[in-house]
């Protein structure tokens, strides 16, 4: 009995260490090296998202998601590092993503509590995790026991330290942030987005942006690795500007990788300026939403929600690419709901909504052939096939449907467009 209290102790001593260092430890860091094949970053920005709002209001009104897969994915890859090396928490690097994270929170107003919530979500994340593992290992009694205690005490010292350091980090952000002329801008665009009653000349003055005149609202992303960071997405949001034919736009932070921006004219922009930019091709590894040209300060306001709603068809555009509103419009509203546009898909288009390549080529083909008014020919040419395929897949897409396409083609033509834009999986 002595000899098993002593060791009781001893393994306890050695939790409190908050490390799996030492010989004793060695089984545990060899099972716990299977956290490295599990997505926990992505799984603890999803966790995060779901049950804290503010994060999960910021995704849907300025892209937060990816730059929150980013920390999280980072301080868990340095979790990992520090736990099957055997070093204490006290050896953490900060992660930069964990840094930029934080900041980010400061530009979109989000205050320090969310920040330390979301770290307290992610520990209890990585800890259900790493406790998983260990209980379905070969360890057992005390070895089990002392295993789950190290880990568990290196995990809270781990969020004890990293939590300082980020906190320090967003406290310098706000200091430095609310000195800023990009914090007065960003204080005065969100004041006017979120419909409040503002003075146009007080808020022009305050912007450095006239605000009575024809708007065109921009959102630029950048991937996180892009070492240009927000200078690379002023350059793409200038060049765009350049390409509507006016001069240098408002723009305005909105988060690590994320810029909004306003180009202006005194005139209604011509159709062939608005052309030129809704096919303007940014830079590798950026994307540009764009609203329709809107005037006055709600002007302002609708076409910044405009190029928001064209933003979350970013998904199906690839890295590069300029998405416009005008473009996606239907597709919006008819996807508002996705569950009931998933159904409805489904219903209209039967077994031409399989997930495969056969299937796909069909549905282009249809949607090809109807927004051409039923012209063999001219759908042909849009696609670059010969007439003959077309009216072949014509054919076979009938047969799938059971009825001729004419037969309530409204909703046909709804459908595939919905599928189009969906990359031909879930809306």
């Amino acid at each position: 009995m002595i000899r098993t209290r002593e060791r009781l102790e001893e393994h306890r001593e050695d939790a409190r260490s908050a490390s799996l260092g030492g010989a004793q430890f060695e089984v545990a860091r060899a099972q716990l090296a299977a956290m490295l094949d599990l997505p926990l970053g992505l799984e603890a920005a999803r966790r995060l998202h779901a049950q804290i709002p503010e994060l999960q209001k910021a995704d849907l009104e300025e892209g937060l998601f990816d730059e929150t897969v980013a920390s999280c994915t980072a301080n868990t890859r340095e979790i990992c590092r520090l736990l099957l090396s055997g070093a204490p928490a006290a050896a953490l690097v900060v992660p930069a993503a964990a840094v930029d994270f934080a900041q980010g929170l400061v530009r979109r107003r989000i205050p320090l509590p969310v920040l330390l919530r979301a770290y307290r979500v992610g520990h209890q994340h990585v800890w259900e995790a790493a406790a998983r593992i260990l209980r379905d290992s070969p360890l057992e009694g005390y070895d089990l026991l002392s295993a789950l205690e190290a880990t568990s005490s290196f995990l809270f010292e781990y969020v004890d330290e990293v939590c300082d350091q980020v906190v320090t980090a967003y406290h310098v952000e706000r200091d430095r942030w609310v000195r800023s002329s990009a914090a007065v801008r960003a204080e005065v665009a969100r004041e006017i987005l979120e419909g409040g009653r503002v003075d146009a000349d007080a808020a022009s003055k305050r912007l450095g942006y006239v605000l009575d005149r024809h708007h065109v609202a921009l959102i630029l992303s950048a991937e996180l690795n892009d070492a240009g960071g927000s200078d690379s997405l002023e350059r793409q949001a200038i060049g765009a500007a350049a390409a509507l034919g006016c001069g240098e736009p408002l723009m305005v932070p909105a988060g690590r990788a994320i810029l909004w921006a306003w180009c202006g004219t005194y005139t209604e922009p011509n159709p062939a300026a608005v052309d030129r930019l809704e096919r303007f091709v940014p830079g590798s590894g950026v994307r540009i939403a764009v609203g329709r040209p809107r005037q006055g300060p709600d002007g302002f306001r609708v076409s910044h929600t405009e190029a928001h709603y064209a933003s979350q068809f970013w998904s199906v555009a690839g890295t590069s690419a300029t998405i416009a509103y005008r473009d996606i419009e239907l597709v919006s509203l008819l996807s508002t709901d996705h569950a009931r546009a998933q159904r409805f898909v489904e219903s209209v288009l039967g077994d031409l909504a399989a997930p495969t390549d056969a299937a796909s080529a069909l549905r282009e083909t249809l949607l090809a052939f109807l927004a051409h008014g039923g012209s063999y020919r001219n759908a042909a040419e849009g696609l670059y096939v010969h007439k003959n395929t077309v009216y072949t897949r014509v054919r076979r897409a009938e047969e799938m449907l059971g009825h001729d396409v004419t037969t309530h083609r409204v909703e046909l033509q709804a459908a595939l467009m919905l599928m189009a834009v969906a990359g031909g999986g879930e809306l």
